[in-house]
């Protein structure tokens, strides 16, 4: 080794033990680890990794190296290196050494169940399989199956080697992966009341906190964490992001669930430990509104999903649509009641089938649990309404009567081919807009609230509402004219709103502003009419 080279080996090596000895002055570490750290910083290998482990809780309890890395000589992962037997990949069983109940949730969690979705058929037939690992893989590795028969990767939210509870907290941890069209979660919070308040108030929150020490919730408004997992008043903190949800409303039918009810109870169980995390903010009635509004969206968007499943079995049945087969090794087709759903993705129908569902319809209902309105409305069902009216249009174009019969009828209720859900008044409360809508739709929906009390009081006696939601729906019910807000006679803001409007929209008017702007007369023609004839 010539001399320029044995020198820069000593400057390296002496930075590396000067980087290393105020890496972990302020923590006592093994020798072991000690060890990996100067002979990372010396080949200068990550040396972030080491300084984010440094300001770790896991440094702070001295929780080194080896307690992650080390392995068996016959782990899937173990390699032979500097002398130890060391596993690239910490797994959620490698965790479990201490944080047992952690990992034991999130294995019964909806979060560790998602393995099947790594190639499921919507991705794997329709798409290039590199996009589905660099796309749908990135996310649903938190669902990872180990061959060490462990499931998940708690670096999806704890970042590596800090293992921040903080970053964890953050929503945009969990807007890596809920988010984009098929499920905006951060896009929803950050539209919310509760993301406004985030957005103005968070950088002053420690997000660092142990919920369970905390007897109240310790910040102004919940990040997502708060909702679906911390600790919050009698309620205990879990990894398990199921535990708290009533409905499954990301899937193509909406349906209350029985996950792990041997351990979890049931939906109305889960359903009011997610209504008990509201009550530490919230007052009871502005809650059971809550709760009920999104329990009507979620059974009005199954009646919507009805009529798309009963247009493709229509258009498939008429051979119009031909549902793809599937052999499998043992030889058997996929039943095409499962390809149904996708319908074979070659048609508009079948697209519009599928993004009514994955896209629009869960816009629909999970802006209406986070409180994004923009979502439950224009993201949502405004576009699902927009989907299957398409798809009867799509069947009148194909020569199908019974979607040309509605097509071309010149009735509003057309749009309405489905059955409804609704309550009186807003959602929080007197609704003095209400009237003008609902007279509207009875124009065309006679007895409408006698319709839509059958359909909810079903739904009750169904077992799809708690008796609270049932009773609730009914005082709004008996108390019409209040929720409506037609008791109060018109608003003051009316009469001045119309003289203003036949002011400015009256087109008969040639001097009104609406009237002038329409018809400004520009004298040059355009472009198109002076070249195309």
């Amino acid at each position: 080794m010539n001399k320029l080279k044995f020198t820069a080996v000593l400057l390296s090596m002496a930075l590396a033990v000067l980087l290393c000895s105020s890496a972990f002055a302020a923590v006592e570490v093994d020798k072991e680890t000690k060890q990996c750290i100067t002979c990372h910083l010396a080949k200068g290998m990550a040396p972030k990794m080491i300084e984010m482990w440094e300001n770790s809780k896991h440094a702070e309890n001295g929780v080194g190296c080896l307690s992650c890395h080390q392995a068996e000589k016959d782990d899937f992962d173990a390699f032979e290196h500097n002398g130890f037997t060391v596993g690239l990949y910490p797994t959620p069983k490698d965790c479990s050494q201490c944080h047992e109940k952690e990992v034991t949730e999130h294995t019964k969690s909806k979060h560790a169940y998602q393995f099947w979705l790594y190639a499921p058929a919507d991705r794997a037939i329709f798409e290039p399989i590199v996009g589905t690992k660099q796309g749908c893989e990135a996310c649903h590795n938190i669902s990872n199956p180990w061959p060490d028969g462990s499931v998940g990767e708690c670096d999806a939210c704890h970042p590596k080697h800090s293992f921040s509870i903080e970053v964890a907290r953050e929503p945009q941890t969990c807007g890596e992966c809920h988010l984009g069209p098929d499920h905006p979660h951060i896009e929803i919070y950050n539209e919310s009341k509760h993301g406004n308040i985030f957005a103005a108030e968070g950088d002053k929150w420690d997000l660092s906190y142990r919920s369970e020490d905390q007897k109240n919730i310790p910040i102004e408004a919940p990040v997502c964490t708060t909702c679906h997992m911390d600790a919050a008043g009698e309620l205990k903190s879990t990894h398990n992001v199921s535990e708290r949800l009533g409905w499954e409303s990301q899937a193509p039918w909406s349906y209350r669930t029985v996950w792990f009810e041997e351990e979890l109870g049931s939906w109305q169980d889960k359903n009011q430990r997610m209504q008990d995390v509201c009550a530490n903010c919230h007052a009871p009635t502005f809650i059971k509104d809550h709760f009920l509004a999104y329990d009507l969206v979620n059974l009005q968007y199954n009646e919507m999903r009805r009529e798309f499943l009963k247009w493709v079995k229509l258009y498939v049945e008429k051979g119009l649509i031909k549902p793809l087969k599937e052999t499998f090794n043992d030889g058997k087709e996929r039943p095409q009641s499962q390809l149904v759903i996708n319908a074979g993705w070659y048609t508009t129908a079948s697209h519009l089938m599928y993004n009514g569902w994955h896209h629009e319809g869960r816009r629909f209902r999970h802006g209406a649990a986070m409180g994004g309105a923009d979502y439950v409305q224009w993201h949502g069902v405004w576009e699902l309404q927009h989907d299957m009216q398409e798809m009867i249009a799509w069947g009148a174009e194909h020569g199908v009567e019974e979607a040309k019969k509605i097509y071309e009828a010149d009735t509003p209720a057309k749009f309405f081919t489905y059955k409804l859900y609704d309550f009186p008044g807003g959602v929080y409360g007197i609704s003095t807009k209400e009237p003008q809508a609902v007279n509207t739709a009875q124009q065309y929906i006679p007895d409408y609230w006698e319709k839509v009390k059958a359909n909810v009081e079903q739904a009750y006696k169904k077992g799809f509402l708690t008796e609270v939601a049932w009773n609730r729906w009914m005082e709004r019910y008996n108390n019409k004219a209040h929720y409506d807000g037609s008791k109060y006679g018109s608003h003051p803001l009316h009469a001045p709103y119309e003289e203003r409007k036949d002011k400015e929209l009256n087109l008969k008017d040639p001097n009104s502003p609406l009237s002038q702007a329409i018809k400004i007369g520009l004298p040059s023609p355009s472009p198109a009419e002076e070249k195309i004839k």
